[in-house]
């Protein structure tokens, strides 16, 4: 009995350590494995610090908070009746909470859902209720107030802007809530030109036999079957447009081409960026069915955020589409989230907009994410070499890290070490460059043995030769023999 006590005493202490450390960590801390099992992994980034508005003395509180917006000195954040202008470190510079209009008339900032600033420091913000989108000057005054574009055809569809970002042209791109057709592309006056991105229906087998059989009321009560709506955009440095969508399938997230086309390839045997790849599909009080990203940021070297509105978690990838981490969940705990709403890269912090907490969640790397996103960045402007140590030393943190396997038995590939190199790439799982590696050492053991074998090959030949030419003529100086 006492053994029964003392058994169960250590079981709870260890319940109650682990609790406490995943609540220290502030992270949902795991990954899958190539063949899409989840594993424990060591938190990548940690809550830094949460800003309220007791921190600005400037605002009285941080509600109805609804966009991020960072620059190259400037991070802009979007509450729905004021713009925060904050410094690099997050010191308040600026608060707009309204501005003139052409006849000189004070107008209050009301109804904003989403903001972009060009390289000029020209601001627009989205006011979705409104049917209108604002540009500021870099002086904070209004520079004009852009209406509803001429769109044929959708006279009948009320134009809801939510989002926005604008490329290197100047040429806008405006997601317009229930506009299914995609992305609007606007010129730098306003002028729509095309739809950008359009998503396409997509049926299951299932849906399209089902329907073979329905009635016409049958269909009539059955939900409209539209193309996916298109939920936050940003550009990357090579003037790409990555996207998230509400979509049924494992595309929740696009990166678009000039021609709108998603670009974003993977290999067979991986899977697509999705967020979480196990999910419950049904229960009480827990979060169900497929993540949904309603956020994304890049940074300079090809590592994206998204944000996952399903279980309030950020994921990150690398430029090739590979998880690189996790963090976050919902709860009141340090690191969990309320009502997550955007995610941004701010220098080499990540930062959460919550909008039901009302706060500004700042999170840093801890020493094993910095050595991961350094990997990463090495590894994006080819320095392979550089990268392979890093890739080295995130492998003493977490020894189930597939991709620095990866990393390092590539560098090793190009270093000319194949069957080194086949060893890491096994390990992690990278098939593609394994099979390079693998051809690499059977060329060279072929070239190594080719001609010392076909040697050999010619000299067993020639003794068989020699051996039937002796044996013929030993046989016949016995026949001569036996006749004399």
């Amino acid at each position: 009995m006492t053994k029964r006590l003392i058994c169960l005493l250590l079981a709870l202490m260890t319940l109650f350590s682990c609790a406490l450390a995943d609540g220290r960590n502030g992270s949902s801390n795991y990954l899958y494995t190539p063949y899409e099992e989840i594993i424990p992994a060591p938190p990548a980034y940690t809550l830094k610090y949460s800003l309220t508005a007791r921190d600005y003395p400037e605002i009285d509180s941080l509600d109805n908070l609804v966009d991020i917006y960072v620059d190259d000195d400037a991070v802009y954040i979007l509450c729905a009746k004021r713009l925060l202008v904050l410094e690099m470190d997050l010191s308040l510079r600026k608060v707009l909470t309204g501005y003139k209009d052409a006849e000189g008339n004070e107008v209050a900032l009301d109804g904003c859902s989403g903001i972009t600033v060009t390289p000029e420091k020209e601001i627009y913000i989205t006011q979705s209720e409104k049917s209108q989108i604002l540009n500021f000057n870099p002086d904070y005054s209004l520079k004009r107030v852009m209406g509803r574009p001429e769109i044929i055809g959708y006279d009948n569809v009320k134009y809801r802007p939510t989002k926005m970002v604008v490329d290197a042209a100047g040429r806008l791109y405006v997601i317009s809530k229930g506009m299914y057709e995609g992305i609007l592309e606007l010129n730098a006056d306003g002028t729509f030109t095309r739809f950008f991105g359009v998503n396409e229906v997509t049926f299951t087998p299932w849906q399209l036999f089902w329907r073979m059989f329905a009635t016409k009321e049958q269909r009539a009560r059955q939900s409209l079957w539209l193309p996916s709506d298109f939920t936050n955009l940003c550009i990357d440095q090579d003037g790409f447009l990555f996207a998230t969508l509400m979509a049924d399938d494992e595309m929740t997230v696009k990166r678009l081409n000039a021609k709108g086309q998603n670009i974003i390839k993977v290999d067979a045997e991986k899977p697509y960026p999705q967020g979480d790849l196990w999910t419950n599909e049904s229960g009480f009080g827990i979060p169900t069915g497929k993540s949904q990203f309603i956020a994304v940021d890049v940074n300079d070297f090809g590592a994206y955020v998204c944000l996952d509105s399903t279980r309030s978690r950020v994921f990150c990838y690398n430029e090739d589409h590979s998880l690189l981490f996790i963090f976050g969940g919902p709860g009141d705990r340090e690191g969990y989230f309320r009502n997550p709403v955007d995610v941004s890269f701010v220098g080499e912090y990540i930062v959460v907009l919550d909008a039901l907490a009302q706060s500004i969640e700042v999170f840093a790397p801890t020493q094993y994410g910095k050595v991961l996103m350094n990997a990463v960045k090495h590894q994006y402007l080819y320095e392979y070499d550089v990268a392979a140590k890093y890739w080295e030393e995130a492998l003493t943190y977490n020894h189930n890290l597939t991709l620095a396997y990866s990393g390092v038995g590539r560098m090793l590939l190009r270093s000319g070490e194949e069957e080194e190199a086949m060893e890491y790439l096994k390990m992690g799982d990278d098939r593609k460059y394994y099979d390079k590696a693998y051809e690499k050492v059977r060329t060279a053991t072929l070239r190594e043995y080719f001609v010392p074998g076909i040697c050999v090959l010619l000299g067993l030949i020639a003794l068989r030769i020699v051996y039937k030419v002796v044996k013929k003529i030993v046989k016949n100086k016995r026949k001569d023999r036996a006749r004399i």
